[in-house]
């Protein structure tokens, strides 16, 4: 299966909707444990009256998918699928609060009506008056590959001619501390290069990645998908190595074709273990893309959103490269990613 890219949008740590920025002049270093995003001028896309209901991760999702459709030139897509780990989170812990604040009386339904993990789906099908095929899938750091697959699949079985598929996760005040109690963030004193990281834990991060698909390419197509593929479990570096042979003979490429490996390390010496032996093993450029979103379960949405901007720009950022290695001419970009060393995925992206 191969699915056309027409359109694109990023909202992360860095100035992403920024079409001129590029991460310049960036230390290799995580600028903090906790990489909130940049959020754009909400207004332009979001009416004053519907943004003040709207929580943080509705407005950066509704925002990032409308970005993604004015950049293909689309106006309402055939089918909308969306990938997030945990969903509204902030409206879901603002309403379970306020049933324990009012003592399960008068409550208002805003935060309830907008705390289920579809809601995001819903407001751009409201918005693009979109009546096609509408799904939201939730399922940890997968989500992002299952919802990609389930669009390549539509366009595969011409049951949509152009689907806009998204990624979304948010960090808030008691995600953020409920995973630092637990040790899954690094403390301040540790940040480090993430391939020179000895130390436990990672950077924590949020954003939104949509784009905009097809079967075929169109006047703004920047880069192709060439496969997606999904492992529920790795013993080691040698069986993830043949995963990922595998993988590459049925998108019809060899190993020693990929230009760049954008690797998914989070920057946690024990959880990256396999991925690093990997890396090395491979002998192939490698880039840690973690580096400037930090981890979540929908990371592998920023990773795809950056593999087809270096394809377009022909530039990989010296921030995610180790010993200032200079990439040319890319022509397959292949992102490795994993989540606590449970669950992997391998995704292809290539020039047209």
């Amino acid at each position: 299966m191969t699915a056309y890219i027409n359109g694109l949008s990023c909202i992360s740590h860095h100035n992403t909707i920024d079409e001129n920025y590029f991460f310049e002049n960036l230390s290799t270093q995580p600028p903090s444990n906790k990489l909130l995003a940049t959020e754009p001028v909400y207004k332009e896309y979001i009416s004053a009256a519907s943004m003040r209901r709207m929580s943080h991760i509705i407005k950066m999702g509704l925002t990032a998918g409308l970005m993604s459709m004015k950049k293909a030139g689309s106006e309402k897509p055939d089918a909308i699928i969306i990938g997030t780990g945990i969903g509204c989170y902030e409206d879901t812990d603002t309403f379970l609060r306020s049933m324990s604040d009012n003592n399960e009386q008068l409550l208002t339904p805003t935060a309830f009506i907008q705390s289920t993990h579809n809601t995001v789906g819903g407001q751009l099908a409201l918005t693009t008056k979109c009546n096609g095929t509408n799904f939201t899938y939730v399922h940890q750091n997968l989500s992002f590959e299952y919802a990609l697959l389930d669009s390549m699949m539509l366009l595969n079985e011409n049951e949509a001619t152009t689907v806009l598929v998204g990624a979304i996760d948010e960090i808030t005040p008691s995600l953020f501390e409920l995973f630092y109690r637990t040790d899954r963030i690094k403390k301040t004193e540790d940040l480090q290069s993430i391939w020179n990281s000895t130390s436990k834990g990672y950077s924590l991060g949020e954003g939104a990645a949509f784009f905009n698909i097809s079967s075929t390419a169109t006047p703004t197509t920047q880069a192709k998908i060439t496969g997606v593929k999904c492992k529920q479990h790795i013993e080691n570096a040698d069986e993830l190595i043949q995963e990922t042979d595998l993988f590459l003979r049925s998108c019809g490429l060899q190993i020693n074709q990929i230009s760049l490996v954008l690797s998914g390390n989070c920057g946690d010496e024990q959880m990256d273990k396999k991925i690093s032996e990997f890396n090395k093993k491979i002998n192939l450029p490698i880039g840690y893309f973690k580096t400037l979103c930090g981890e979540y379960f929908t990371a592998s949405g920023f990773a795809m959103w950056l593999a087809a901007t270096i394809i377009k720009k022909q530039v990989v950022p010296q921030a995610i490269l180790p010993d200032s290695q200079i990439v040319s001419n890319i022509q397959h970009i292949l992102i490795v990613n994993h989540y606590h060393d449970k669950e992997y995925s391998l995704m292809c992206v290539s020039v047209c």
